[in-house]
This record gives C-alpha cells, sequence and structure tokens, in this order.
C-alpha cells in the first residue's frame, strides 16, 4: 500500500473514533445528527491543518523569519554567538514542512469534511 494512502487512512479514522467518543459523552442521547457534527468540527481543524501546512510548504513566512534573524542580529548584543547561532539553524520553514504529511492532512481533512456534509444534507 502507498505510503501516502496509510496516512491518509490514519489521519482520516484519528476523527471517526474521536467523533464517536465525543458525541457519546456529551450530554443527551447519542444521535447520528450530533455525530456529524462532531465529525464535522474535527474533520475541518484536521483540513486547517493541512491548509496551514501548504500555505508555509509554500514559503510564504520564509521572508518573516529571514527578517526576524536578522532583527535579532543587529539587536543582539553578543553578535559574534549569534552568527555561530545563525550559522547553525540556518534553515527556511518551507523546508521543514514533508510534502507527505501535509497532502495527507489536507485530503483527508477535506475527505471527510465533504463526506460529513453530504450526509448532514441527506439528513
Amino acid at each position: 500500500m502507498n505510503l501516502l494512502f496509510k496516512r491518509i487512512l490514519m489521519i482520516s479514522a484519528f476523527p471517526v473514533f474521536i467523533a464517536i467518543g465525543v458525541a457519546l459523552i456529551s450530554p443527551g442521547p447519542f444521535t447520528l445528527e450530533k455525530y456529524i457534527n462532531t465529525l464535522f468540527y474535527f474533520s475541518l481543524t484536521i483540513a486547517l491543518i493541512g491548509i496551514a501546512l501548504y500555505v508555509v510548504k509554500g514559503g510564504f513566512f520564509d521572508f518573516f523569519t529571514y527578517s526576524f534573524k536578522r532583527v535579532s542580529k543587529v539587536l543582539s548584543r553578543a553578535p559574534e554567538i549569534d552568527e555561530q547561532i545563525s550559522f547553525k539553524t540556518n534553515f527556511q520553514l518551507s523546508e521543514r514542512v514533508n510534502v507527505s504529511y501535509m497532502q495527507a492532512f489536507l485530503y483527508s481533512g477535506l475527505m471527510l469534511t465533504f463526506i460529513s456534509i453530504s450526509v448532514a444534507y441527506l439528513l
């Protein structure tokens, strides 16, 4: 099985089971509507995490991290130590995001969101 497909299944299974638990614990009787609403909230959260990872991977925040490093270097009282630290931690934020995880969060969140919306529409 493909690694991306496994990650999508694992990330998709998590909110399904958590939504069942939350719907059972919440006051009142367990209804399908309560379960679908809870699943929608969790799946939308996962979709937003995927969208945030997509924005970070696109390089939107690379300029901000570079600017903060330059400002901290200018305001630093010990520039020699700061040069050593910045040399060791010189990275762009977009390089740190794994594409496989980004796609898994995005696809599973959007898939669960659309499924919960379509099931809620059928109720």
